[in-house]
């Protein structure tokens, strides 16, 4: 009896012994795999939080690049000034060309004579301001493809008995400064034994005319013609026969805008192509 209760001690205690291995072992692998959820849980939350981020970062819109754009503020229906805000024909189709390239526009409202000097020195980086593509001007500054097909007209009062440009000789012409409209009134100066004076707004060549102080005017057809249209039967001036001469209008750019002649240029044809030009130039000049 003696040696079989001994043999019953040592399997108890044999099984005493390996319960507690078991249960170590078992208290190891359950602290291992909490170890290894906690490690993944972290990992996991770290991949989401980074994927957030850069979500957040893909949805913020890129900051625009600024650019200087040169303009006048008195060439209805180009560009002009409503309740203190610049508006006009112009206006809307670089706006609507920077809205497609990520630019932002900073306008630099200057006289017409000074915009070719402000492009040539780089204090702009572009100009719009129904500016008539020439060769003498794209020697010195980029345009872009023409936007706006114009031309110059013979300009009188309502009451004038000029009815050709025959009717000129010995006339008084008044142009502004810097334009195709100043070349050709001093051609016709030339021509007809008559005498130029130059001026700097639209306005006051208005006033010229109506006045009796000048004879005639020359100005870009478009801008007459929205100027009788929107006085109406109230006009006191008037077109005398056809268009002078057909021009182009381009946006001008400085050479040194590097790359922003070809940003315009994309720019342009794609608001032509989708119709956003249609519709500006409706706003404006539609029947």
């Amino acid at each position: 009896m003696k040696g079989t209760h001994g043999l019953k001690r040592k399997n108890v205690t044999m099984k005493s012994t390996l319960m507690a291995l078991f249960t170590t072992a078992l208290l190891l692998m359950l602290t291992a795999c909490g170890t290894a959820e906690e490690t993944q849980g972290e990992e996991q939350a770290g991949s989401e939080a980074e994927e957030e981020t850069t979500e957040q970062e893909a949805t913020e819109p890129a900051e625009k690049e600024e650019i200087k754009v040169a303009v006048v503020q008195d060439y209805p229906p180009f560009e002009y000034i409503v309740d203190g805000d610049l508006t006009g024909f112009d206006i809307d189709i670089i706006e609507a060309i920077a809205d497609l390239q990520g630019l932002e526009v900073s306008w630099e409202i200057m006289r017409f004579d000074g915009i070719i000097p402000a492009l040539q020195a780089n204090q702009v980086d572009a100009a719009v301001s129904a500016i008539t593509i020439r060769e003498d001007r794209a020697e010195v500054v980029d345009f872009t493809q023409p936007y706006f097909e114009s031309g110059l007209s013979l300009v009188v009062a309502i009451d004038s008995e000029i009815e050709s440009v025959e009717g000129l000789e010995g006339a008084q012409l008044v142009a502004k400064q810097g334009t195709s409209g100043l070349e050709k009134a001093r051609e016709f100066a030339e021509e007809y034994d008559g005498d130029v004076t130059v001026l700097q707004e639209d306005a006051t060549m208005y006033m010229e005319i109506v006045s009796g102080n000048a004879d005639a005017m020359i100005n870009d057809y478009p801008s007459v013609a929205y100027k009788i249209a929107l006085d109406g039967d109230d006009s006191d001036v008037r077109i005398v026969g056809d268009r002078l001469t057909g021009e182009d209008y381009g946006i001008a750019v400085s050479k040194g805008a590097d790359g922003l002649l070809e940003l315009m240029d994309e720019g342009l044809a794609e608001i032509m192509e989708n119709g956003t030009y249609d519709e500006i130039y409706d706003s404006y000049f539609a029947e």
